[in-house]
């Protein structure tokens, strides 16, 4: 069953569904005055210490449900921004309010108002509001919003088009839209994009990247999603809400549409709709339907014919062949998933076990594991503190990697053709190596998928991995991005979460969460677990992890110098700053450090004006 996204790890989102409902009659919000937070027909900093006290009390969700806030009711209006919940962001809003009513435009405030709404092919204009001013937030950077939405579209589409391939085209001409969307309309005819455009740009000279880089966003998803449509057209309306209708906006929007549909038609033809038939081949070494799941079809025998995006040609990449039957390499690997990866292992440790589920994301309604890695972009991009010019380049220099990446794998997989460790095991007496000894009633412990509580194997060859191959593309451009691999973060697997809200699934793994978070000290200690959980689940061997990372790695490498950070008078300050912190190999804090400056206005501000806590 299709489950929603957890709201855990949404927090980028411009907007949130449930918000949206709150829209229309939000209870918490002042719609005529949005920053009098206490209805006393003024703004003043008791409004901003309103807002702070009721982010103090045990909950801070507004709505309905056990998340409802107890600050319902006359004079707590403190949904300043219409999100739907309690932020220090409501509080900033009101004081940068006051700063602009005092001439004094305070930190983290850039002193331009939101203009109002555009209206668009696809959105209805509305009548804008002069007290509606609005402040940016992280949730105003174009790229993390529409990825963040992006991520929640994988898991509720049609199960058609949950595959991993899919998911990794999709990803990549989302992201080379906004990416090209933000050249343009900052850098003009000379931006450095990835594809070419014969657009004229004579009379525009102060385009929108925001603008540009959600109809284009909104336009190639509209066509890889259909059945999002409703979603997505939601979502535009509420990136564009606040956008002032004139010239330069109608002129950005068509930039937008432009881009978008040039990739579509680009990659129109490309080989992704060609579904291809598999027909087993008997015999040792020879990838064999799942015994747990006969029926199910064998997936992706012609991904490996798709065009690919920044690689010349998969040949380029294509590893040697996994090690003889007879080879003692092998049977070192085989005897390893034989005690690591059985579903009875008496060496498998919980933690193992926890690392297993966590990276697994094989079933349907959790998006494919492109899911959890575009939740590691936007958990390291929000962490790091970047700037949307550069979130453009590395979201599509990352997941056009991850692309070209599963290209890679899935020819490597239906030319080599090797068979899944459970078959391996059960016909282990056959291959003709003298280390091995088979088992005919082994199973692995297998990846969380359907009504299956364990036991399944994905129903694509073994050899490589591709968890292990998209792990290797992404956190290797991740390094390259950041120029260091020291760099600590912490990530939330709805693997986990799932088990939590299942004891007899907890059961059957033998596990007791505590919760569903994992924390690492650098990108290749995450790139090393994702690759390595699948050999404790029992579907992969060591060496389709470690040439699978490998790789991924030399794809991100090839590709790093296909993108760069476009340019801006605003961003131009900090680079200088942000790149020795990256040269230094000095991980910034864990918390946006410029977040935490603006919430140090709010008590700097409020303290002026008397108040004490």
């Amino acid at each position: 069953m299709s489950k929603k996204r957890s709201k855990t790890r949404r927090r980028l989102r411009a907007e949130s569904l449930e918000s949206r409902q709150l829209l229309a009659a939000n209870m918490f919000h002042n719609e005529l005055m949005p920053e009098d937070v206490n209805e006393d027909g003024q703004i003043s900093a008791l409004d901003a210490l309103t807002v702070i006290n009721e982010m103090n009390r045990p909950t801070q969700t507004l709505g309905s449900g056990d998340g409802q806030s107890s600050g319902s009711g006359s004079g707590r209006m403190t949904d300043v921004n219409n999100d739907g919940r309690n932020s220090a962001l409501d509080a900033l809003m009101v004081i940068n309010r006051l700063n602009r009513e005092r001439g004094n435009f305070g930190a983290g405030d850039s002193g331009n108002d939101t203009p109002s709404e555009t209206p668009t092919d696809q959105t209805d204009p509305q009548d804008s509001n002069d007290n509606d001013d609005t402040v940016a937030d992280e949730s105003s950077d174009v790229v993390l919003a529409w990825n963040d939405l992006f991520g929640e579209i994988l898991g509720d589409t049609d199960g058609s088009l949950q595959t991993p391939g899919y998911a990794s085209r999709s990803m990549a001409m989302l992201n080379l839209a906004i990416y090209d969307a933000v050249g343009i309309a900052t850098d003009g005819e000379g931006a450095d994009t990835f594809y070419d455009y014969s657009i004229d740009l004579s009379s525009n000279t102060e385009l929108s990247a925001e603008v540009a880089a959600s109809q284009a966003a909104y336009t190639v998803l509209s066509s890889l999603y259909p059945d999002q449509q409703e979603t997505l057209n939601a979502f535009l309306q509420t990136s564009l809400a606040g956008t002032e209708t004139n010239r330069n906006t109608d002129a950005s929007l068509t930039l937008g549409s432009e881009i978008g549909n040039t990739i579509l038609a680009i990659r129109a033809s490309d080989g992704a709709d060609v579904i291809g038939e598999y027909e087993y081949t008997e015999g040792a070494g020879y990838f064999q339907a799942d015994p747990l799941n006969p029926d199910v079809p064998a997936w992706g025998p012609a991904w490996g014919d798709v065009d690919t995006f920044a690689i010349d040609s998969t040949d380029d990449f294509v590893p040697d062949s996994p090690p003889e039957l007879t080879s003692e390499e092998y049977a070192e690997a085989y005897n390893e998933v034989l005690e690591l990866g059985s579903i009875d292992s008496e060496v498998r440790t919980d933690d193992q076990t926890e690392a297993g589920i966590f990276w697994a994301y094989d079933r349907e309604g959790l998006g494919t594991p492109l899911a959890l890695y575009n939740d590691v972009l936007l958990q390291i991009a929000e962490q790091q503190g970047n700037t949307m010019e550069e979130n453009a380049a590395l979201f599509a220099q990352a997941s056009v990697a991850m692309a070209d990446a599963a290209i890679v794998a899935w020819d490597t997989k239906f030319s080599e053709e090797f068979w899944r460790p459970v078959t391996a095991i059960q016909a282990g007496d056959d291959d003709g190596n003298a280390l091995t000894e088979g088992d005919a009633d082994w199973l692995a412990l297998g990846a969380p998928n359907g009504e299956d509580l364990t036991g399944f194997t994905p129903q694509f060859p073994t050899y490589i991995s591709g968890h292990a191959t998209f792990g290797g593309a992404l956190f290797t451009t991740l390094q390259e991005f950041y120029g260091t691999d020291d760099i600590a973060f912490e990530l939330t697997s709805e693997e986990l979460e799932l088990l939590m809200e299942n004891p007899e699934l907890q059961e059957a793994y033998g596990l007791e969460l505590d919760d569903a978070t994992r924390s690492f000290d650098s990108f290749s200690e995450a790139m090393a677990e994702n690759g390595r959980s699948r050999v404790y689940l029992g579907i992969h061997f060591n060496f389709d992890d470690t040439v699978g990372q490998e790789v991924g790695s030399a794809i991100a490498a090839s590709v790093a110098s296909d993108f760069s950070v476009a340019a801006t008078d605003d961003t131009t300050d900090n680079d200088n700053d942000k790149q020795q912190d990256r040269n230094n190999g000095q991980p910034q804090d864990n918390q946006n450090r410029d977040k935490n400056n603006r919430i140090a206005s709010v008590d700097a501000a409020l303290a002026d004006e008397g108040f004490l806590f």
